[in-house]
């Protein structure tokens, strides 16, 4: 366990320090800044859409 232990650490550190160039861009290597502002703007949306349904629907059952 001491083996793994110290291994991750030093990929760690390696990677803190920068001798691993991709370590960081590997994690964002899918990411679209265009795509992703266009989900998030969609997911609002959507929310947003929920909540007046929502606001609607407890309307309707109180004037009913």
């Amino acid at each position: 366990m001491s083996i793994a232990r110290d291994a991750r650490a030093t990929a760690i550190m390696n990677k803190v320090k920068g001798q691993d160039p991709f370590a960081f861009s590997n994690r964002f290597k899918g990411y679209s800044e265009a795509t992703e502002g266009v989900i998030a703007q969609q997911m609002e949306a959507d929310r947003r859409l929920r909540e007046i349904q929502a606001q609607r629907a407890v309307r309707a059952k109180t004037t009913a």
